[in-house]
């Protein structure tokens, strides 16, 4: 190994020991630095941190102000008492809302070096639950919680009660029977055949008809006359009816036994006085019954069981039928339809006046709609009774049925009345109720089984009734000894020849 000269070693040895000085300054500056930038770091981060925390306080205070704000005006509108479901989800959604901002707050002072996120961040999860939790509770409230609530929810399903129905302050019993009454279909959805056949129908034609009928007749009424008598109403002795004579009625289809079927007191070649305009005027009764006498010789004018129903003794008279024809026999007939109604209606005028046929005395008429109406009434009988677990009052319903029928019938007893064709038509009236009334709402199995048992007995009693009243009609030589004390149901003829 060559060695250096002395000054060589001495000058190299000053080198090594400047460039260890340098060395030092150049570790000490840069660990300086480090520590400059630390420190720097650091009360940034803290600087960023306590701006976050300021706007996550005057959020915060801004959420409470508005919750002060709407339990404010929750506490006018409970004060006037018209709180809804609206405001209910909105509070709970506010009150949601301020419980998260609540936590999201809390998370720094764990550990504050962490770093926040933004607040858009903190505050966009909360809202997309508030909205979720808002639709549910808006499906709840829009949910009938007194019938469609499940077993396993609880009471409200998880939100505020909704808003009640809007009924009137009933008892239970009765809001079960609004409801029943609700649930029941119109029946306007079914196709055009059904609501034809069975109803329920817009426009009660038969009941227009009828009436339309009823007034041509009447107007015929007073032309025929003015034709025979030359006064268009009969004033000697005067018609309280403001309608025409006995005699005219009788001769345009009035039920009359003695034209409807041979009787001994009123043979055939009777000569009847006073016939039409003076008490000099003399008729036989084929000619006094018309429509061109008797075919066969002997009285056969079956008709008159069917035309006196569209026929009236007088102005006062229509009026009054035209009350209930137009009242509750319109609404019948837009609930049953046309045919069932129809079918009420005829059956039972017809079946009244062949019970005054039969059982009136021989010289009586009686003309009017009267027997048919109170069909009507007896079958609002078997309405009330089919339909009595949802009618609000069924037994007040039933007792104004009951004391209208009594009085009407009452009524029947005064002079130019006929009550055999109310007692007729009212017996009928509860027959065809039975067969023709719509199915009871809601019917068990059961229900339906006995419905249509009495459906069948009905029909039963229907045609035994008119054929064996319509022969004994017929059969039997004198009908007023059928039941000769009957005639104090009616004991008052409508007029004598």
């Amino acid at each position: 190994m060559s060695q250096l000269p002395a000054s060589d070693q001495s000058i190299k040895k000053v080198s090594n020991d400047q460039q260890q000085d340098e060395l030092e300054k150049l570790d000490l500056f840069e660990s300086s630095t480090q520590v400059t930038f630390v420190t720097t770091t650091h009360s940034e981060t803290q600087e960023k941190q306590h701006e976050q925390v300021q706007h996550l306080t005057s959020v915060e205070s801004t959420v409470e102000q508005v919750d002060i704000k709407e339990k404010q005006k929750e506490e006018e509108e409970f004060q006037k008492l018209e709180l809804t479901d609206s405001v209910h989800v909105h509070s709970s959604t506010t009150t949601t809302t301020t419980t998260h901002v609540l936590e999201a707050h809390d998370m720094p002072q764990r550990n504050g070096f962490q770093k926040l996120a933004s607040t858009e961040s903190l505050l966009a999860e909360p809202q997309e639950q508030s909205n979720e939790q808002d639709n549910n509770q808006r499906h709840v409230s829009q949910t009938d919680y007194y019938h469609d609530r499940k077993p396993d929810d609880n009471y409200y399903g998880g939100a505020h009660p909704p808003t009640a129905p809007n009924y009137p302050l009933l008892e239970p019993r009765l809001l079960e029977k609004q409801q029943a009454y609700a649930d029941i279909p119109s029946g306007y959805n079914r196709p055009l055949y059904l609501r034809i056949l069975i109803g329920p129908v817009r426009v009660p034609t038969f009941s227009y008809i009828s009436m339309l009928i009823m007034i041509a007749l009447l107007i015929f009424e007073f032309v025929r006359m003015k034709q025979l008598t030359g006064s268009v109403i009969e004033t000697s002795p005067f018609n309280p009816m403001i309608g025409p004579s006995f005699q005219v009625l009788v001769n345009e289809g009035a039920r009359f036994t003695p034209c409807i079927r041979s009787v001994p007191s009123l043979p055939t070649s009777t000569v009847i006085s006073s016939c039409y305009a003076s008490p000099t005027d003399t008729c036989t009764l084929e000619e006094l019954c018309g429509f061109g006498g008797f075919s066969s010789g002997t009285p056969n004018q079956s008709f008159r069981l069917v035309l006196p129903i569209f026929m009236h003794a007088g102005i006062i008279h229509f009026l009054v039928n035209m009350l209930t024809h137009l009242r509750l026999g319109v609404d019948l007939e837009k609930a049953l339809g046309t045919p069932r109604y129809a079918l009420l209606y005829m059956a039972s005028g017809i079946w009244g006046f062949v019970l005054s046929a039969m059982l009136s005395q021989n010289l009586s008429a009686s003309t009017g709609c009267s027997g048919a109406l109170f069909g009507l009434i007896g079958y609002m009988f078997i309405d009330v009774l089919v339909n009595w677990k949802i009618l609000p009052h069924p037994v007040r319903n039933l007792m104004n049925l009951l004391m209208s029928t009594v009085i009407s019938l009452v009524l029947g007893l005064l002079p130019g009345l006929d009550n055999f064709a109310h007692i007729g038509g009212f017996t009928v009236g509860i027959l065809m109720g039975m067969l023709v009334a719509p199915m009871r709402p809601m019917a068990t199995p059961r229900v339906k089984i006995i419905t249509w048992i009495l459906r069948v007995v009905a029909l039963v009693l229907l045609i035994v009734l008119f054929v064996v009243t319509i022969r004994e009609l017929y059969s039997v030589y004198d009908p007023s000894t059928i039941c000769p004390n009957c005639k104090y149901l009616s004991c008052l003829p409508f007029t004598k020849i």
